[in-house]
């Protein structure tokens, strides 16, 4: 009905999902309270992250982890300024984030666990009045998260 008066469906969404990595020998690790975003797409964004790439010349020695916890800190300022949603996984790392506007975003999550770092920024689509589903785990991390191009 609302298509036939011509307004646009506005009605929020929601995005909600899980948090968990598998480990080598099969078992599956809950990552639980967990701070979890959501980034609204951006245009720059990739170009954004990787100004803040510790290694951008190929020719430069390894970055020490000196450089790498900076750029991890600018990298988490840099996508914490453009949040538009928050929330924690919960006990058993389920996490929701309600009454989100219809629209492109990215779920933006960064955690360790026996000594490895997991980051995330996952896209997803948010439609009028739906429930979009996201699992952050092993099968979906990004891989590139300062988007070096080395």
């Amino acid at each position: 009905m609302l298509a036939a008066c011509g307004k646009a469906d506005t009605r929020p969404g929601t995005v909600s999902g899980d948090a968990y990595i598998v480990t080598e020998e099969g078992q599956e690790v809950s990552l639980a309270s967990m701070p979890v975003a959501l980034v609204p797409e951006a245009e720059q964004l990739d170009s954004l992250l990787a100004r803040l790439c510790p290694r951008r010349d190929p020719a430069a020695p390894a970055p020490d982890s000196a450089m790498q916890a900076q750029a991890w800190r600018q990298r988490a300022r840099l996508l914490s300024g453009r949040a538009a949603k928050r929330a924690s996984t919960d006990a058993a790392a389920h996490f929701r984030l309600d009454s989100i506007a219809p629209g492109k975003y990215r779920v933006w999550a960064d955690t360790a666990y026996g000594g490895q770092r997991w980051s995330w920024l996952q896209p997803v689509t948010i439609k009028p009045g739906d429930t979009a589903k996201v699992a952050l785990s092993n099968a979906n991390p990004d891989d590139n998260p300062f988007r070096c191009t080395e």
